[in-house]
């Protein structure tokens, strides 16, 4: 399993409690000697207890040599997790270069599963590459894209919707697929290039679903209506669905559907093919951390000396990276204008903030004391109105900006807040 980060630590510890004898490769050896140790690179609920269990059984164990871990393997997943450069544009150099390094290690057969997100077209150049980079060695390539979740990823793995088997060999499609089977879910045999823009498709759609209901829940603050209803009417719609992306707010952050919009939009314009649609998707995305700055200037006016109060930093709940976080986007802004920002979140990562120009606080209440505005971004996993209703005493006025209608309107109004949704 080739890779150091979320997908590949997921995965690994996944495979293991199957059964299988899993080998873990990653460049950094602070993070492989994390990993041995049952400690994970990023956050994931249950993930060290289960990284823990398959070391403790000697069916897991993680090495920065690819020789050592390709020794002897049948499959070689590369799970490595793609970067998302500014603009949503994915940074395929990593990716690439891990496959140049397990092609210059292949010492025998083996299917290698690409897991991580690339572009059509991808495993495909992969594939052929082979003929000249391991010569005598027969590697058959894969495309398995993973749709994990973070802050859910063990359940997504363990209990998925369709786990999507590219390749352009039936018979190599058959044996991976093999591995999946004793999860009992859906497993869908295809073509690579249909697997890889199976996953495009998919995320895309996902994202145009939020923006969506962002440009809905903008119509409703104008009208009177309540977006959080609208949603539930549209999904009590059997076309629709209980489980549609249809949460008004910040729109989509970490760059996972980014990306694949962006994607489809560089093969629309390779192939002249119009892609008006998942376009008009990314646009009003990139306005909606500008649409919240907007409405707290409304709310408090002026905003320089004002004290405000940013309670999750991560770019969604239940995890600990700040990668691409609308937080952050919106701190910024509240900075340029002169705000005074105290931040609080029990998970965030702190090696991921390099001196910022804000107060990082270890608490609610030291982020809370004295503040005009709460603005809630990312809850963390069990927050409630409770717990911030504790704050409105020690507030200068108890107003909170609710970016993701996450809590109860109802209950933090009772408590003495002016409550701020979105799309109500």
């Amino acid at each position: 399993m080739v890779g150091g980060w979320h997908q590949a630590t997921v995965v690994s510890a996944c495979f293991a409690d199957l059964g299988h004898d899993v080998t873990g490769i990653a460049d950094d050896a602070g993070t492989v000697q994390g990993l041995n140790a049952g400690q994970p690179p990023v956050y994931e609920p249950g993930l060290t207890d289960l990284l823990r269990r398959n070391l403790g059984a000697g069916r897991l164990r993680y090495t920065t040599s690819y020789a050592d871990g390709l020794r002897d393997a049948e499959f070689v997943f590369l799970s490595i997790d793609t970067p998302v450069e500014v603009g949503d544009e994915s940074d395929l150099e990593p990716v690439l270069h891990a496959a140049e390094r397990i092609f210059a290690s292949a010492s025998g057969p083996f299917t290698l599963c690409v897991t991580s997100q690339v572009p059509v077209g991808t495993c495909k150049s992969l594939s052929d590459a082979t003929r000249t980079l391991t010569p005598g060695v027969e590697i058959a390539v894969t495309y398995v894209p993973e749709f994990l979740r973070l802050g859910t990823a063990l359940d997504t793995f363990r209990n998925a919707d369709r786990f999507v088997i590219g390749a352009d060999d039936p018979a190599v499609a058959d044996r991976v697929a093999r591995l999946y089977q004793p999860l009992e879910r859906p497993i869908l045999l295809t073509d690579l290039h249909t697997a890889e823009m199976g996953k495009h498709a998919s995320n895309a759609f996902l994202a145009t679903s939020i923006s969506f209901i962002n440009e809905i829940a903008d119509l409703c603050e104008v009208t009177g209506a309540d977006a959080t209803q609208v949603a539930e009417i549209m999904k009590l719609d059997r076309r629709i669905g209980p489980h549609a992306f249809l949460s008004a707010g910040l729109g989509y952050a970490g760059g996972t559907l980014g990306r694949e919009v962006r994607a489809l939009h560089h093969l629309g314009e390779r192939h002249q093919v119009d892609t008006s649609l998942v376009d008009a998707a990314q646009q009003v995305n990139a306005q909606r951390v500008g649409r919240l700055f907007e409405r707290i200037r409304q709310l408090l006016g002026p905003l320089a000396g004002q004290n405000i109060a940013i309670l999750g930093l991560t770019y969604k709940s239940g995890t600990s990276t700040l990668r691409r976080s609308a937080a952050l986007e919106l701190i910024d802004s509240l900075l340029a204008e002169g705000a005074d920002v105290r931040a609080f979140d029990p998970l965030a990562s702190g090696r991921e903030l390099d001196r910022p120009a804000f107060t990082v606080c270890s608490d609610l209440a030291s982020a809370a004391r004295g503040a005009s505005l709460l603005v809630l971004i990312a809850p963390w996993p069990g927050m409630t109105a409770t717990e911030l209703a504790e704050c409105r005493a020690i507030m200068k006025t108890p107003k909170i900006m609710d970016s993701g209608n996450f809590l109860s309107a109802e209950s933090l109004a009772a408590a003495g807040f002016e409550y701020h949704g979105v799309g109500r």
